[in-house]
């Protein structure tokens, strides 16, 4: 018999969400507040831009993932040049396809 779906709610960007899931309920918590803490260091690296911002996050997130996919340990001096890459992600953002973007409502 499967297990009862379980709900949390977190708050990410100041907004509070209700995630469901089969996970124990603060492990949810413990994941949103991570990504939210992500949010936080990225909305230092870039402007008030939520697109970029979340773009930059996903970017860094998707980052960490591969480098534990493959095993990777992340000395200081790797988190230096990761920092560094994404800046560089940053200047092509915001001079390429986020560049292109327009807000045109604030929805």
């Amino acid at each position: 018999m499967p297990e009862a779906e379980r709900r949390v709610n977190v708050e990410l960007m100041g907004k509070t969400f209700t995630i469901k899931g089969d996970a124990d309920p603060e492990y949810m918590a413990t994941v949103a507040g991570y990504v939210n803490n992500k949010i936080a260091e990225m909305r230092k690296l870039t402007s008030s831009d939520q697109v970029k911002m979340l773009l930059l996050t996903a970017l860094n997130l998707a980052d960490e993932l591969f480098q534990a996919r493959k095993g990777i340990q992340v000395s200081p001096a790797d988190a230096q040049q990761i920092e560094k890459r994404t800046q560089a992600l940053l200047k092509m953002l915001e001079t390429g396809i986020v560049g292109q973007y327009s807000q045109t409502t604030d929805e």
